[in-house]
């Protein structure tokens, strides 16, 4: 049994809740392993450790945080290599077919995946045709509980969960819908039953019910925060239709208002901030979810310990100096802050972290030793060297887009105080 009420750790883009459901295209096992993926890589950004999902090459996952992720709500306490092995052998098997007017076909997700237990990595390379941008989604996702997910037996439950709680949306506090109607071919769509596999549900509503439908919603009453019931619909003398009721425990809305009462919830608290594309989605998230709450420390242009936050009524404000933004520094730091949402909730960072922060994709004039000229530069990397006191390495991209590395030459002092153009 998993622990009650676990956290929602995992933000899954809607378009791949609905990928498993019509036509079934995921087994259990294959389910769990993707979102496993999922909820690894959306923990390594939280903890600032992955900036962006890249659309082709190699995604690399820290290997103890993947673990983590395929023991939350799992039965089992530890992971052996042969289970690991049949993980990556999952991966790779895990495809997603498709029909069109114009045609039908099917792709892998995962062309390669392998764990190398010497630097403790895990290596995913995803297949050509398979969208990336939305592993970290910004719109359109479901907020879950892994733990929920992992503890499911049941395909059929574990659909059908998911359906529900993307019907809900976003806030369980306040749920889009808590019903509805579904016809019972939509059903068989929906869970995968075809006529080759299932005959007799196919051909008999009441026993799809009693031995599909019913069990599903036991184990989602038993293992999940939503207290599920059914009423048949009938045409006639056969049943059409079923109606699903799926609000949420009382004892889940009690604990989130408790929570939500909490003053100041850090970053850790929220979970995941997600990252958006979109200017005016990203402000109206800050402006909902942000209020009253610290947004960032050490922006560019201020010093380290300047801390900013988002005021009751909405206003950029410095609680250093204690005055709202004016309109242009406002202006300025909005265009900051959207450029740099990884910031956002890191609010325990060190001095010499925020400057390297903030040095990044600086622009400056360097002196080229070998012509002697000098030449634009962008800061790309940087790093502190631990033999040499104060000294950084520092990645340069040039104007024509060679990079070079300097090490132990600049110090952070004369990398922020050097003139940016």
């Amino acid at each position: 049994m998993p622990p009650r009420y676990p956290v929602e750790d995992l933000y899954k883009h809607n378009d791949y809740i609905k990928m498993v459901q019509i036509k079934k295209q995921m087994s259990l096992q294959q389910q769990r392993i993707f979102d496993t993926v999922l909820a690894s890589i959306q923990e390594m950004k939280k903890a600032g450790l992955i900036d962006e999902i890249i659309s082709e090459g190699e995604l690399v996952l820290d290997f103890h945080i993947f673990r983590e992720q395929m023991l939350k709500g799992a039965t089992i306490k530890k992971i052996n290599r042969s289970e690991l092995q049949k993980a990556m052998e999952t991966m790779v098997d895990i495809k997603f077919s498709y029909e069109t007017d114009d045609e039908v076909g099917a792709f892998v997700i995962f062309q390669k995946a392998r764990i190398n237990f010497e630097d403790n990595k895990v290596y995913l390379t995803f297949g050509k045709d398979f969208r990336t941008e939305n592993l970290l989604p910004t719109a359109n996702y479901t907020a879950l509980s892994l733990t929920y997910l992992n503890s499911f037996s049941s395909q059929y439950g574990r659909l059908l969960y998911q359906y529900f709680k993307m019907l809900i949306g976003k806030d369980i506090n306040r749920p889009f819908r808590t019903d509805i109607t579904l016809d019972i071919d939509f059903l068989h769509k929906l869970l995968g039953i075809n006529p080759k596999e299932h005959t007799n549900y196919i051909n008999n509503n009441s026993l799809f019910i009693n031995r599909v439908i019913n069990p599903a919603i036991l184990q989602i009453n038993e293992t999940t925060d939503l207290i599920t019931r059914i009423e048949t619909v009938k045409r006639g003398r056969k049943i059409s239709h079923i109606q699903f009721f799926f609000p949420p425990k009382e004892e889940v809305l009690s604990k989130k208002k408790e929570n939500a009462e909490q003053a100041q919830p850090s970053k850790e608290n929220l979970l995941f901030i997600p990252t958006f594309n979109v200017f005016k989605e990203f402000r109206e998230w800050l402006l909902k979810y942000m209020i009253g709450k610290n947004l960032v420390k050490g922006p560019k242009g201020y010093l380290p310990d300047v801390v900013i936050s988002l005021s009751s009524k909405g206003y950029l404000h410095n609680e250093v100096s204690k005055n709202d933004l004016s309109p242009d520094d406002a202006m300025e730091m909005w265009t900051w802050l959207f450029n740099n949402q990884g910031r956002i909730g890191q609010m325990n960072l060190s001095d010499r972290e925020i400057k390297c922060f903030n040095l990044k994709n600086k622009k400056f004039i360097a002196m080229n030793h070998e012509s002697h000229e000098e030449e634009k530069v962008i800061v790309r990397e940087i790093e502190f060297s631990d033999d040499v006191l104060e000294k950084v390495s520092v990645l340069l991209e040039k104007e024509d887009g060679s990079k070079i590395q300097i090490d132990n030459f600049f110090t952070l002092e004369t990398l922020v105080n050097a003139k940016e153009i």
